[in-house]
């Protein structure tokens, strides 16, 4: 036997974890720890990287070797720790003091390493994070833009607004009424389904906290990698409570799907 440190590219959610654990289990090795980005093994001297690499690529992973890399991957997973903190606490700490203590690197550094591999900045990335956020709570329908700008840290619903206009292309009106006009595209779910089977979208998504899952397939995707449109939305039988919506998914690699949400 030997010991084997893997550094995991797209870890992200617990779903991850599960996956990873049983598909390296399935290749005969010995799990000794896991977590997002990492997992440490033993495994039969038989058991090569390229094997576990082939295995962990049909999920959506990918191996890391290069220390930029590993590192890079790294500052994603703490960006998405730091904007859960932020939502679950009124913490005081900056987004760069919380990398550069999680990571104990200088955030200059960080930062530059992570705008060389991933042409963005990491404030961007996290700026990113938090609108997809407000878009998912825009789309309940439950709180007030005010409510949604406290509950997630920001200053003020002014700020709040600039930013969702610049990376979304459309104001926080414009977009409640692309919400609203996608009731009359469809109408029933039945139809919005049978309509979207018919033109190949054939597979099953559901999402696990900043990736998607394709059930047939068991790949994780990035949602930023897809073509992901919001087709039509609904609101429940009176005796239920939220809303859901339909999406249809193109992963540009002959996979075509239905996602649909429900805040129920």
């Amino acid at each position: 036997m030997k010991s084997i440190s893997l550094h995991i590219k797209n870890m992200v959610c617990p779903r991850c974890i599960f996956v990873i654990e049983n598909e390296l289990k399935e290749l005969g090795a010995n799990v000794l720890s896991i977590e997002l980005g990492h997992a440490t093994i033993t495994a039969p001297v038989s058991l090569t990287l390229p094997t576990i690499e082939s295995r962990l690529e049909q999920f959506g992973f990918e191996l890391l070797e290069n220390k930029e890399d590993m590192l890079v991957e790294e500052i994603k997973i703490a960006i998405g720790h730091y904007a859960q903190l932020q939502e679950e606490s009124s913490t005081e700490v900056t987004l760069s003091e919380f990398l550069s203590r999680e990571l104990g690197k200088n955030y200059n550094y960080l930062s530059k390493l992570f705008s060389k591999h991933e042409s963005q900045t990491i404030e961007r990335r996290f700026i990113e994070i938090r609108i997809e956020r407000v878009k998912q709570l825009l789309d309940y329908e439950e709180l007030t833009l005010s409510e949604i700008a406290i509950k997630l840290g920001y200053s003020s619903v002014h700020y709040l607004s600039n930013q969702f206009k610049k990376i979304t292309g459309r104001s926080v009106s414009e977009y409640k009424d692309h919400v609203k006009s996608l009731h009359h595209r469809y109408s029933s779910l039945s139809q919005a389904l049978n309509d979207l089977k018919s033109k190949g979208f054939v597979h099953d998504f559901s999402r696990e906290d900043s990736q998607l899952h394709c059930q047939q397939l068991g790949t994780l995707y990035d949602p930023r990698s897809l073509k992901m449109e919001e087709v039509y939305r609904f609101k429940e039988a009176t005796s239920r409570h939220g809303k859901s919506a339909v999406f249809a998914i193109d992963t540009g690699n002959n996979v075509k799907g239905v996602l649909i949400e429900s805040n129920l």
